[in-house]
């Protein structure tokens, strides 16, 4: 492999989501294809399930002797012949919980996703309540390419799974996604692997980054990398992890954090890392972990979560209310009452969940009185959830005015 190849190998170029309803196997099939399990919080592996966002990365390859669909992989040597496999691009999985309590981190991650595996259950009616929600949020955030895995295929017969295959066909073509691709697949003994990959290769391109834009990155984790007993000399500064939307990295540059905590933060990248290591220079995709010399008591417990990391100067104002063009969404199984004047909601703005009470609200028209300030943009898609009786459910978007 040429320097080029190996540096170009070294940081994802897209962010993949895994999303779909709970137990329909999404962080058994992030694993399948990464060799990573992405439930690593205490929490999560005591109730079994996706509680925060998780990430791995995955790099496809395929084997130049074989043909088919059989010959992609993410092994370095092919299964059937033997070879040696060709690197095509490293891919970050983005697995996103699928429980209705945990529905606001699915839509902050979403934030960050230029494709998506929607997986469904064989075994199950199709569509469920968080299958209909992820992939409205997915449209919501502009996702448009994505392919289905029909998981659990080992659970089902022949005529069950024929039966399920015809639900998916048409909740997909009522939602406009019709061209998606479906593929059985079995997390649990890696059947279709090859094939899930061979479509994600063919459904989901990598996106033409403008690296000439500044920098602006969303920040979805911030940590303490120092451990208990570390002696003040020792100490290291907080990380920001997150991904890049637009432009790129450096060490050494000066960033601005916003909207900060009462006011903006100016400080400087002291290094940047994927989970390959330490890398000279970030751009889109994949998860960025930005080494700052900032107070870690910051960064810690993800304190930073939903800032925004950009090049000083280039972000607007904070804004402490939201004037929206309201569409609300008519194809979740569960019908929401729509919202009233005084009503809390939950506003999901880039990777940043903000609770806001309605001022003023007409069909087409909200206005929202946030808890606290927010970087917004003319034109971005903001989903709104509401409280039932169930908890929040994503019950509409509003484009800012």
């Amino acid at each position: 492999m040429s320097k080029i190849q190996e540096k170009r190998l070294q940081q994802a170029e897209i962010n993949i989501g895994m999303v779909g309803h709970v137990d329909h196997g999404k962080t058994m099939l992030t694993k399948a294809l990464t060799g990573v399990m992405t439930d690593t919080h205490s929490e999560e592996l005591k109730r079994g399930i996706s509680i925060r966002l998780g990430y791995a990365d995955a790099i496809f390859r395929k084997c130049p002797k074989c043909k088919g669909d059989e010959a992609y992989t993410t092994s370095e040597i092919c299964k059937i012949c033997g070879s040696k496999t060709v690197p095509l691009r490293r891919v970050s999985f983005v697995d996103a919980p699928g429980h209705e309590t945990l529905m606001a981190t699915m839509l902050s991650g979403a934030a960050l996703l230029q494709g998506a595996v929607l997986v469904i259950a064989a075994n199950e009616k199709c569509p469920q309540p968080r299958t209909a929600e992820h992939l409205a949020a997915l449209k919501i955030a502009g996702v448009k390419n994505i392919v289905v895995a029909q998981n659990k295929i080992d659970l089902v017969n022949k005529e069950k799974a024929l039966e399920n295959y015809n639900q998916i066909k048409k909740f997909l073509s009522e939602n406009g996604y019709e061209n998606a691709p479906v593929i059985p697949t079995s997390a649990t003994y890696g059947v279709n692997i090859d094939f899930l990959i061979a479509a994600i290769e063919r459904t989901i391109p990598t996106p033409e980054y403008d690296l000439t834009k500044p920098l602006k990155m969303y920040v979805v984790r911030s940590f303490d990398i120092n451990r208990p007993g570390t002696k003040p000399e020792n100490f290291k500064g907080g990380v920001l992890g997150g991904s890049i939307m637009c432009g790129k990295a450096k060490a050494g540059e000066e960033i601005e954090i916003a909207p900060g905590f009462g006011k903006r933060i100016l400080t400087q990248i002291s290094s940047l890392s994927t989970s390959t290591g330490i890398i000279e220079e970030a751009h889109p995709g994949g998860l960025i972990a930005i080494g700052t010399p900032l107070d870690p008591r910051l960064t810690r417990n993800d304190q930073m979560r939903g800032q925004i990391v950009a090049k000083p100067g280039i972000l607007p104002a904070e804004v402490n209310e939201l004037r929206l063009e309201l569409h609300y969404l008519d194809r979740l199984l569960i019908k929401i009452p729509e919202f009233r004047t005084n009503d809390a909601v939950i506003a999901t703005i880039g990777t940043a969940t903000n609770l806001g009470i309605i001022t003023n609200c007409r069909h087409d028209y909200i206005e929202i009185k946030l808890k606290m300030p927010a970087i917004v943009e003319k034109g971005q898609k903001i989903a709104l959830s509401k409280k039932t009786e169930s908890g929040w459910r994503l019950a509409a978007y509003g484009k800012v005015l």
